[in-house]
């Protein structure tokens, strides 16, 4: 199993390719595991026409799912204007089959080829995959979506009062490389350097709070389109309206090929759960000290009918709080 002392993101392949723009997108969602989705422009090149590229990411685990996205983006004219933000004149299937790919031509950018990948394998760390062929005359484009198995991509620290979500990603930092990535290197790999543009997205639950964000690289950030997400990933998750914040990131020519993003967002622990949870213990505690004045009622008469109705009501009070922490309608009342 490899170990990872960082949070490098490295992309690699057997052939020299250029990357117009990577995109990198991470997943929190409210109650399950963490998700990332990664994307590839790259130029074409007319003496490559199949590349191998691995993906190196510090949290991957052998047991995650990958799936290529190529079929939902070129399913839908919607879900290519979700992810490229940009309108469709038309989408020509490759060879007349898409299963081969689409070229898929937009308003205000230049066509894209999107293909799909082939041979995907997620090992420990590693995700590898090959693209067959690529168009010579339009940049090719892929796109993955990787389920994992950790409830955060983010660095997480808890405190008292709040927990902190820290991402520090770094794609292709050259400083301190891995055991695994020398010996690719050692192996007919190169590392994909020639990035002009990397746009990282964090997509996090709308009630975390923003500590920190890079001013230089921070585009925007707005609430993320329920409907439009439901219908370019329909069997993946499902999104409620005003649910996620997505926080997007933009970094441009780095001259020595590495991109690095900081964020870091807050999610307050005392919140109205630990409120309930601490009026529903002094309840409880405050019936537990009265029953000392009911222990000697008169004998043969039973004890509900010595409790005073502010006993009552106080039961009343701690079994409503209890049904606020666990019935299934809480989410109304509780985050």
């Amino acid at each position: 199993m490899i170990v990872f002392m960082n949070n490098t993101y490295f992309i690699l392949s057997n052939k020299s390719i250029a990357i117009e723009r990577l995109h990198i997108c991470t997943w929190d969602f409210i109650g399950s595991k963490a998700a990332f989705e990664i994307g590839i422009e790259f130029m074409p090149n007319p003496f490559v026409n199949n590349v191998e590229i691995k993906l190196s990411l510090p949290f991957l685990k052998k047991t995650d799912k990958a799936t290529c996205l190529m079929g939902s983006l070129i399913r839908d004219d919607d879900n290519c204007k979700f992810i490229f933000n940009d309108t469709i004149k038309a989408t020509h299937p490759i060879n007349g089959d898409k299963r081969n790919g689409a070229i898929v031509e937009f308003n205000s950018r230049n066509s894209l080829s999107v293909l799909p990948v082939k041979k995907l394998n997620v090992e420990d760390g590693v995700c590898s995959f090959t693209v067959d062929n690529l168009n010579q005359t339009t940049k090719n484009y892929v796109r993955l979506y990787v389920q994992t198995t950790v409830q955060n991509i983010a660095v997480v620290k808890k405190g008292i009062a709040k927990t902190s979500y820290i991402y520090d990603i770094k794609v292709n930092e050259k400083r301190n490389l891995p055991d695994h990535i020398n010996e690719l290197l050692n192996n007919g790999f190169v590392l994909c350097d020639k990035i002009n543009a990397c746009f990282c997205f964090h997509v996090i639950p709308s009630h975390y709070n923003i500590s920190y964000l890079n001013n230089n690289k921070l585009k925007n950030i707005r609430i993320l389109e329920s409907e439009a997400f439901n219908k370019y990933l329909p069997n993946i998750e499902k999104m409620e309206n005003n649910e996620s914040l997505i926080v997007f990131n933009k970094s441009e020519k780095a001259t020595d090929g590495t991109h690095t993003f900081f964020s870091e967002f807050e999610k307050e622990t005392i919140g109205n759960k630990q409120i309930v949870l601490a009026i529903g213990a002094n309840v409880l505690c405050s019936l537990l000290f009265g029953i000392l004045s009911l222990r000697d009622w008169e004998k043969g008469t039973k004890w509900y009918e010595w409790l005073p109705w502010e006993f009552w009501l106080a039961i009343v009070i701690l079994i409503v709080l209890i049904g606020f922490l666990f019935v299934p309608w809480k989410k109304c009342f509780v985050e």
